[in-house]
Order: C-alpha cells, then structure tokens, then sequence
C-alpha cells in the first residue's frame, strides 16, 4: 500500500470528523473542518482566513457575477470566495492535478456549493478558451470575467495572466487577486500588473509566452495594483496584490 498524500490525509480528516454532518451544507463549518487539520500539519497551500477576508472585502465591492480561480489544491479558496457571492453568480476552478480536483470537489460537495463552483482540470492555456465559448459573447465580444483569483504555481502567474488578457476575459473594471505576493514571492508578477503600457510592450515582445506562443498578452490593459500586505499568524508574513483594470489604452 502506498503512503498516503497529505491532501489525501486531509480528505480523510474531514470526511470521517465526527462533526462532519453537522458540517453539511455550512461552508463555514467546513472550511473550519480544513483549518483545524492545517493548524495541526501546515499544508502551507491554502490561503487561510487573513489573506483570505481581504480578497471578500474586495469581492463584496464587485459582487460578480462571474469569478474564476487559477488553482483549485484542495477547494478551501473556492467555498470560502464562493460562499460570498451573489446566489445567482457562478465560481469557476482551474486545477492541473486531478487527484487535487477529486478532493476539491468532495469538500465543495459537502459544503452545498455544487450549484455555484464548477472545475476545470487541465492546463489553463488548453482550458480557458474552451471556457470562453461556454460563458459566451456581449454583442459579439468575448465576455469579461469581473473577478480572478490566482493562487497556483508561481512561474506561470504572468503567463497566465498573458492568457486571460489575450482571450479578452480582463476589461475595465474586473478585479484580479494574487496570492503569495511576499512569500514565497512570484517573479516577475508585481513588475507585470504595475508597469507602464511601455514596459508591458516590451516584456510582451521580449518573452514568449510558456504556456503558449499565440497568447501575447495585450500591454494596452491599464492595472490600478497594490501589494497588500498580511499578518498571518504562526506564518511567514505575506501579501496579496489587488489588481484593478481601470482602462484599455487605444491600439
């Protein structure tokens, strides 16, 4: 028999807790099912409750109707962002792993949250287009994504990014959060989102995109951005960047 994950230690945790029916259907009570067993072993992948009340401060400004996550791990960011959200908005989950997913899934089932969260596994650059034409058009253009969460491999936060600017999801007014600002820190990414219309020119045409040639990125996209910074206790300190697309420059 293999060694059990750590995500798979949590699965279990929680879905054999002695609380866990009185958990049913209470995101908040399983969200706390999942810090419990954090403060115990240190998953060190899940946002957590303080960087985590800052990004609903922001999303309760938006209330979107629509809000995607880069990064799904285990579903604690996507019940706890989701469970704020407007009753009639949809929350959707990008995650690589499948086994992640898998349990992903498990925990936003037991929160009585599948009508809100949907996800996606796979790379995002083979994912997101295929999202595009689910979601839709607005009289003929791509429709914008009013929040994005990004918390997943800290390479790919740019590139990412290049891919929801080419496929038109980021327009004026869509909020974008990024977690692990500080720690364990993201290169590149801060440089990105608070850079002049110049600089993003130039990293666009300068660095291929990883995740795909063909998704450029558009250097015309404004950010209003601001690194947020967090006490987290028995935590390294950390931040979030809050990232606000306040207009799209004329081509």
């Amino acid at each position: 028999m293999t060694d059990q994950s750590k995500e798979e230690k949590l699965a279990e945790y929680v879905l054999t807790h002695p609380q866990v029916e009185s958990a049913r259907g209470k995101p908040r009570e399983v969200l706390r099912l999942i810090e419990e067993y954090d403060s115990k072993t240190q998953l060190e992948m899940i946002i957590g409750p303080h960087k985590g009340q800052v990004i609903i401060d922001e999303i309760k400004k938006v209330n979107p109707k629509i809000m995607i996550e880069l990064g799904c791990y285990v579903g604690y960011s996507a019940i706890l962002f989701a469970s704020v959200l407007p009753e009639d908005s949809k929350y959707y989950s990008f995650e690589l792993n499948d086994k992640f997913a898998a349990i992903a899934r498990k925990f936003i089932s037991l929160a009585g949250l599948d009508h809100k969260i949907e996800i996606f596994v796979g790379k995002a650059s083979d994912r997101l287009p295929e999202f595009r034409d689910k979601i839709g058009n607005v009289n003929g253009k791509p429709k914008a994504v009013e929040f994005v969460f990004i918390d997943h491999w800290k390479d790919v936060y740019v590139p990412d990014l290049r891919i929801l600017e080419t496929l038109n999801f980021i327009a004026p007014g869509t909020v974008i959060a990024a977690d692990n600002i500080i720690y364990p820190g993201v290169p590149g990414y801060t440089d990105y989102v608070q850079g002049s219309a110049e600089y993003k020119k130039e990293h666009n045409k300068t660095n291929t995109n990883k995740n795909g040639a063909e998704y450029v990125g558009r250097w015309n996209i404004v950010y209003k951005s601001e690194t947020i910074e967090v006490e987290n206790p028995n935590r390294h300190r950390d931040g979030v960047e809050i990232s606000r697309c306040v207009d799209v420059l004329a081509e």
